[in-house]
């Protein structure tokens, strides 16, 4: 008897989520910074609305995911991840996106039961789902409209432009006044080459390197003999391949402590390796691989330690926009 009216509503649940809004997606400036704010966030979110027109509801996650992480403050992302995750059987993440929503919007609380209910029903904990999925059925009209219409607010949010700015008022030139040419910067023969200053530029990371992720460093191993020009190992973890093969998501990274350039080969005075020298665990980092082939055991990044750049947002969107520009003329 019990059995029967968990199954019983286990099925009626499903009708009802089943029958919320699916989005749709169409396509976007790369540059647009969207009603985020962030070229990076919209993207994520934009990937994910069509990932779900597709059908492609695994990617779909993911792309949420990585859109929340990247913008904690925009909890309405969840109701995407929700949906996405529902569809795709990733119990786990419905679990993760109705805590976040009753979290931050405790009015949603009363109206997310049978997804809850339902992601435990479907992980195996019955009794427990049974009081969820009961109170969900006492209020199906509800909170069909009341999730229809979040899920419909989240896409009209992801598919808004950025609001366009006023430019400001044109400048008017002179056609008769003279012309001050500035000449260029003169470069000497000797700064042109793979060991000038001149080749660290954002432009080169992209065209040199095989490979290119945005990475999370973990930690290095320990070693007895570590010095300037014998590097610790770094062990990163790859959150997202922009550019190159597929690698194991452990990426262990030869750490180089200078950038290889003409200068650079002296170990700075009273310099010693301490834990200090090394990232701040948890860190996001661009981490650019010039040979996506690993050498004694590691991989060597680009020009030594100009090869791991912050993952900031303006570092971020500076990548995307050389791979976007580039991309077709791999």
């Amino acid at each position: 008897m019990q059995n029967s009216k968990i199954a019983s509503a286990i099925s009626l649940s499903c009708v009802f989520l089943l029958s919320c809004t699916s989005v749709s997606a169409a396509d976007y400036s790369p540059d647009d910074a969207g009603l985020f704010g962030s070229i990076t966030v919209t993207k994520l979110a934009r990937d994910a609305l069509k990932s779900f027109e597709r059908q492609d509801f695994t990617a779909s996650c993911k792309s949420y995911s990585m859109a929340i992480n990247q913008a904690s403050a925009s909890v309405d992302l969840n109701w995407g991840l929700l949906q996405a995750a529902y569809k795709a059987g990733n119990w786990q993440d419905v679990k993760a996106a109705v805590s976040a929503l009753s979290q931050a919007e405790p009015e949603s609380k009363v109206h997310l039961q049978s997804y809850y209910g339902q992601a435990l029903a479907q992980s195996g904990q019955y009794e427990e789902a049974l009081p969820y999925l009961r109170q969900g059925l006492n209020s199906v009209d509800s909170d069909l409209q009341f999730v229809s219409t979040k899920i419909a607010a989240l896409s009209t949010k992801i598919r808004t432009p950025a609001p366009k700015k006023d430019l400001p008022p044109p400048v008017y030139i002179d056609k008769d006044a003279p012309v001050k040419v500035i000449a260029p910067p003169k470069i000497h023969a000797s700064d042109v080459g793979s060991t000038s200053s001149y080749a660290l530029t954002y432009g080169n990371l992209e065209h040199s390197s095989e490979f290119i992720a945005i990475c999370t460093y973990k930690k290095y191993e320990l070693e007895n003999d570590i010095t300037y020009f014998r590097p610790p190992i770094a062990l990163f973890h790859i959150d997202e391949i922009l550019k190159g093969p597929p690698l194991s998501a452990t990426l262990p990274i030869r750490f180089e402590f200078h950038e290889k350039i003409a200068g650079s080969e002296k170990q700075p005075p009273g310099w010693t390796f301490s834990s200090d020298k090394m990232p701040a665990l948890g860190s996001k980092w661009l981490i650019f691989i010039e040979n996506a082939v690993p050498k004694r055991g590691a991989f060597d990044t680009y020009h030594g330690s100009y090869g791991r750049q912050p993952a900031t947002e303006e570092n971020r969107n500076l990548i995307y926009r050389i791979l976007e520009e580039r991309r077709g003329q791999q």
